[in-house]
Parts: C-alpha cells; sequence; structure tokens
C-alpha cells in the first residue's frame, strides 16, 4: 500500500513554540503598537494567512493564534464581521444593589446600576399570554398548563448585543397592569407587582458559565462556542410566592458580577 503525504508538514524542532504561538505574538504586537487602532479591526483570516505564508500553510493555525488571543482577551470574534481588538468596558454588575427596593422602588431602571450612563435599548420586545410549560410552572410554583405572561427581550449596551432575557409572570399578578406592555414604565416590572400588591421581597440568583448553544451564539453575535452566562432570578413576594422567574443568557465576555456584604 502506497501512503501519501499530504499538506507538506513539517516536524517542530525540539524546544520550538508551535507556529500559532508565532502568529499570536506577532498579532500582539502589532495591536500594542497601534497598527489595527483606527477601526479596530484585524485583517480578515484569509489576509493573515498570505502575510504569514512563511510560517504556515493552513488557515487552521492561523485561527489557533487568534484563538489564544481571544483567550488572552485581546481580541474578540464578531458574527459575520470579523476579529477586532477588545476595547470593551465591562458592564459592572452588582447583584445586590441592582435588586434593591431603593433602586426600582424609587421608579429607577434596575440597569442604571450596571451601564453608567451608557446607552441601554431593549431589543424586540415581545409579550405574550400563554400555559406553562412544566418547567416554567415548577419554577413558578403553579400547575402546569397555567396561563403565565411572558415577556422575552434582548439588551443591547452601545449598540452591542450582551444579554437576552426571558421572564415568566403568572398571569393573574400581571393582568391589567403594565406588565402586559412594551413600556412596563418607572421601576419596570417589580414596580408593577409592587403596585399590585405582591411586591418582591426577596430574590435569588442561580448563575452557571457554559458553552453558548448555536441560536444562543447568533442572537448575541458570539463566536461558536463562546462562554456565556446562564441566569435564572427568582423574584418572592411577603407571602413567598414566586411572583416572576427570569431566565437570562449573558455574554461572559461582556459582564463582571460584583456583590458587596456587610458583616
Amino acid at each position: 500500500m502506497d501512503f501519501v503525504i499530504r499538506g507538506g508538514h513539517v516536524p517542530r524542532k525540539t524546544g520550538e513554540q508551535p507556529k500559532y504561538k508565532d502568529i499570536a505574538d506577532d498579532l500582539r504586537r502589532r495591536i500594542d503598537d497601534g497598527e489595527f487602532a483606527e477601526k479596530g479591526k484585524l485583517p480578515a483570516e484569509r489576509t493573515l494567512l498570505k502575510e504569514y505564508a512563511d510560517k504556515v500553510k493552513s488557515a487552521v493555525t492561523v485561527r489557533q493564534a487568534l484563538g489564544l488571543l481571544r483567550d488572552e482577551g485581546i481580541v474578540e470574534s464578531r458574527l459575520g464581521s470579523g476579529w477586532y481588538v477588545l476595547e470593551w468596558r465591562p458592564i459592572v454588575r452588582n447583584g445586590l444593589k441592582r435588586l434593591s427596593s431603593e433602586q426600582w422602588g424609587e421608579g429607577k431602571s434596575i440597569w442604571d446600576v450596571d451601564v453608567d450612563g451608557r446607552l441601554t435599548v431593549p431589543d424586540g420586545v415581545e409579550i405574550e399570554t400563554l400555559p406553562a410549560e412544566v418547567d416554567v410552572a415548577t419554577a413558578l410554583g403553579v400547575d402546569a398548563g397555567a396561563l403565565v405572561c411572558r415577556r422575552d427581550r434582548r439588551y443591547l449596551v452601545d449598540e452591542v448585543p450582551v444579554l437576552r432575557s426571558t421572564a415568566y409572570i403568572p398571569e393573574d399578578l400581571a393582568r391589567g397592569t403594565r406588565i402586559t406592555q412594551v413600556d412596563t414604565g418607572p421601576g419596570g416590572t417589580y414596580k408593577q407587582l409592587e403596585e399590585a400588591g405582591h411586591k418582591p421581597v426577596r430574590f435569588r440568583e442561580d448563575l452557571r458559565c457554559r458553552k453558548a448553544l448555536p441560536a444562543e451564539a447568533e442572537d448575541l453575535k458570539l463566536a461558536t462556542s463562546a462562554p456565556v452566562v446562564e441566569l435564572v432570578r427568582y423574584a418572592y413576594d411577603a407571602a413567598d410566592r414566586v411572583v416572576e422567574v427570569n431566565r437570562m443568557i449573558l455574554d461572559a465576555s461582556r459582564y463582571l458580577f460584583r456583590y458587596d456584604f456587610s458583616s
């Protein structure tokens, strides 16, 4: 049987670092020198392959180099657009301060705590009343099939999608309030619940980090299998009833989670 060598692969010499690291080192130097500062965009992968043709013959190696810089927080991939130098200012999400009744109870948005005046836009708000699926019913403590109000929207900060939020409120609590409208008014959903006699008095948040599902990556304009934070928040009234459950998918690279405690 004849063996055919494909690709012309040449083994590395002992002690020689991988070629993708050579490319990453050079790109890091070029970024530090401000070569891409004007637009912040790196050359396309095929262009980089030509630029580093003396080092590699495969686009896979170029992608490995870019992936290394991404993991170092130096560049980011924008779906359908290419690679950019990362200059994003993290959203500092103060979990305790943002949910304080002193915030939404005074008619303020809980986003005001996070974004420090940056442009924040809810995108594509969808509201519907529908029967609760089993997982939603379990979370809310209602019977499967009971009516719930579903509020789904994506949030953009500085025109960049950062979070997908899907909230469920028991229909009997949402009925006749602005929760069923696109604009919930000052203080948002929690202020509306307070006025309906079901003020949230405590919250629970469950967080986990995982790889984005394909639909999530497309929704938040992420690279395939980029990390996201899945956060589920439960709001309870004084009778310990769950008055809202909100499942959020956050671009993990955009957030810093902060919790202030007193001893």
